[in-house]
């Protein structure tokens, strides 16, 4: 239910405003993927500026605590959960990418040399976060 504010404007309940952040996110990076596809990487980098600005100021603006306790173990979960499910993806697939290199049917090119280096410093950052943390 909505209710006024001590300026008399009615307010919205927290869900909303997440929602609204939510879609300004999802807002940026379809116009950066939009744009560029269509050739104004311009357009598409102002969108995406527009739409990453708008959803990070939102919290600011209402007098609702946005996110609690909840949304951290939720987060926590689901980051955990991301990176242990990529981690054992990873030890599945790049073991397979090493051995095929050996045959004929497969060459290490730019995209598979990006993803697997990509892949070993992100897990190097989490490695070297979780001991600084500990």
């Amino acid at each position: 239910m909505s209710e006024l504010t001590p300026t008399g404007i009615q307010s919205r309940p927290p869900q909303t405003y997440k929602r609204l952040m939510t879609s300004c996110f999802v807002f940026a990076g379809i116009a950066l993927g939009v744009g560029t596809a269509l050739e104004f990487p311009l357009v598409a980098v102002g969108l995406y500026i527009l739409g990453m600005a708008g959803g990070m100021v939102i919290p600011y603006i209402t007098d609702y605590t946005m996110f609690d306790e909840r949304d951290t173990t939720i987060h926590q979960r689901a980051s955990g959960t991301t990176l242990a499910l990529f981690g054992w993806l990873s030890t599945l697939v790049f073991p397979s990418l090493v051995a095929l290199s050996t045959t004929p049917h497969f060459e290490w090119g730019p995209a598979t040399t990006t993803l697997s280096i990509t892949t070993a410093i992100v897990y190097l950052t989490y490695a070297l976060l979780l001991g600084y943390y500990r």
